[in-house]
């Protein structure tokens, strides 16, 4: 059965927006939905004083404002400063902030490779893939990567060749799946690597390591019905799609026209690639 909540404060004209991950919030509930499920980005983000100024400019809530400004001046954790933002509204229940706080506790309990790991996690997931890639490069340089359990270990790795893939370097993206398989000796590691191999063009490399895996037939059977799918459906996708155009028309149709479909094509294959 539901619940009303009696919302406090005006929606906020102008948003609020985290720098960490870019989501906006235009209410102190939405405010608090977002740092129950981010508790690992927060840090940096409730440490602002534009948050405090947004509450009382934009949610006109000045008193919870003013408390929260004197908590930073003093000093305080995270912990107090989340707790005071929940104690402003009944969005959500005193279980549930007390099951956050554990959270929090749980996370500082945590060693600070283990932080960093879950904080660039994060970044992964919210699609801020430069400062994902810098974050997984600078755990790996780290002399305490080490005290990362070789599960851990070997996901960073994943994640890091995910972001090189994405960009179109295969070769690079290849070794990295590879040191993670070492790691965490998972299976979709491995199979991203044999994957990177073949879209390197490097096909020599690519039928000697899956030469030496040719007893694991579900191994198999998921690799060759990937290349399968891929191919059997490229002619949907709409980038090949306009690649095919643009050599369908070239030479047929006026310099201006091939030129202005041309720019249309690679402009947008290169927003993709920039994204990513």
């Amino acid at each position: 059965m539901g619940k009303f909540i009696f919302c406090i404060g005006n929606k906020a004209k102008s948003p609020y927006t985290f720098q960490t991950t870019g989501v906006s919030v235009y209410t102190m509930e939405e405010l608090c939905y977002y740092l129950y499920h981010n508790i690992d980005t927060l840090e940096e983000d409730l440490s602002n004083i534009a948050l405090v100024t947004w509450i009382r400019n934009e949610l006109g809530i000045t008193d919870r404002a003013d408390f929260l400004e004197q908590l930073m001046q003093r000093g305080a954790g995270l912990k107090d400063v989340v707790v005071s933002i929940f104690c402003s509204t009944d969005y959500y229940t005193e279980d549930e902030i007390n099951h956050l706080i554990k959270e929090i506790d749980a996370l500082y309990d945590m060693l600070p490779i283990e932080r960093k790991k879950r904080h660039a996690d994060m970044l992964m997931k919210f699609r801020k893939h430069n400062e994902a890639g810098f974050e997984y490069r600078s755990i790996i340089d780290d002399r305490e990567f080490s005290q990362l359990s070789p599960v851990n270990q070997g996901n960073v790795y994943h994640n890091l060749a995910v972001l090189m893939a994405r960009s179109g370097r295969f070769q690079a993206a290849s070794k990295y799946f590879d040191a993670a398989y070492q790691k965490n000796h998972n299976k979709e590691s491995l199979c991203q690597y044999l994957y990177a191999l073949r879209l390197d063009g490097d096909d020599e490399a690519f039928e000697r390591e899956i030469a030496g895996y040719s007893d694991d037939e579900e191994l198999i059977r998921r690799i060759e019905n990937q290349f399968y799918y891929v191919e059997d459906n490229r002619e949907y996708n709409a980038d090949y799609m306009s690649v095919l155009k643009l050599m369908e028309v070239s030479g047929k149709e006026s310099d201006e026209d091939f030129w202005w479909l041309f720019d249309e094509t690679l402009n947008k294959i290169k927003k993709i690639y920039r994204e990513n």
